[in-house]
């Protein structure tokens, strides 16, 4: 009888034990799935927006080496940090479940300048790719269809209708084959979605510019739309087509707006670039935070950590926040 005690007794000790070696290997992340496609991952931070509850919602995407977004992470995966004006930083823990935005808000920027149209594959292809980005949309999601040269042409208005889009994209009346009014067309899109954007913290507003060549009309410097995308929290992502666009300039205005940079040198792959643009929209995850202790301006940072075949993956994404 003492003889099966002890063996009852050790095998209880031995599921306790190994039940804490489980806990602590993977404490900071769930096992999500075998991720085996992800070798490196990449963070941003595209909006942080009052909750209404006293707090901020912080919305965070998580993308692979391919721009491919990953799914299914939860507060585990994440570390936040606010660092205010002296450089304190203190760390902020989740107050709630994250979630998926409840509504997304697209202004889409196309470029029909005259460099667009010395081959006859750009324009086809940068329209093929956004009617691939709007048959993507969910019913209820709402796009506005800009076209810019020198001028600047709301073709449709914020809509949530899938025909009235699709038949924007291909009326043929705006009369481009001019200049490159790209800061303009991307201010544009801006004033036209932050009424709707500012309704509801769990929206999630976006400007999406496509583009082949360099701004040269006014305003020649993209220093006011920058500011105005980061005091109204709405990412701006840059698509540069063929092999004239200013990469360094068009990642940074997305990397500053919580964005991303994407470029399609041939245009083979741009459709690829809506779907993955799409994929990072619908999947951003939405983080309840304590709101900043005082008024002004504070950086919000994210750690993200994921486990895949691959290892233990990092990587970190910060974002200036006005309170």
């Amino acid at each position: 009888m003492i003889k099966i005690l002890r063996i009852v007794a050790l095998l209880v000790v031995s599921s306790f034990l190994l039940m804490i070696h489980s806990c602590t290997k993977d404490e900071f992340t769930p096992n999500v799935h075998k991720d085996h496609a992800t070798t490196s991952i990449r963070a941003s931070i595209p909006r942080i927006v009052p909750n209404g509850k006293g707090g901020i919602n912080v919305f965070v995407t998580v993308s692979n080496q391919k721009g491919e977004v990953v799914k299914g992470l939860t507060n585990k995966n994440f570390t936040f940090e606010l660092i205010d004006g002296s450089g304190q930083s203190q760390i902020l823990s989740p107050s709630g479940p994250g979630q998926l935005p409840s509504l997304i808000i697209s202004a889409m920027a196309l470029d029909y300048s005259g460099s667009m149209y010395t081959d006859t594959f750009s324009i086809p292809a940068m329209e093929s790719a956004a009617a691939t980005f709007i048959d993507l949309k969910n019913s209820y999601d709402q796009i506005e269809l800009i076209k810019f040269s020198n001028d600047v042409q709301v073709t449709v208005p914020l809509t949530d209708n899938l025909f009235l889009l699709l038949a924007g994209l291909d009326d043929t009346s705006f009369v481009g084959k001019s200049s490159t009014a790209l800061y303009a067309a991307l201010q544009t899109g801006l004033d036209n979605i932050i009424g709707l954007a500012a309704s509801n913290p769990t929206y999630l507003p976006s400007i999406i510019g496509f583009t082949d060549g360099k701004n040269n009309q006014p305003p020649h410097h993209p220093d006011s739309l920058v500011f105005n995308s980061i005091v109204n929290q709405v990412p701006i992502y840059s698509i540069g087509y063929g092999s004239s666009p200013d990469t360094t300039l068009l990642k940074s205005i997305s990397n500053q707006t919580g964005g991303q940079f994407f470029w399609s040198p041939y245009g083979s792959d741009v459709q690829t670039v809506y779907q993955h643009v799409n994929g990072q929209l619908t999947n951003t995850t939405i983080i309840p935070l304590p709101g900043p202790q005082s008024k002004g301006k504070v950086t919000i940072r994210c750690t993200v950590k994921y486990n895949a075949v691959a290892g233990q993956l990092e990587a970190v994404a910060e974002k200036d926040f006005y309170y």
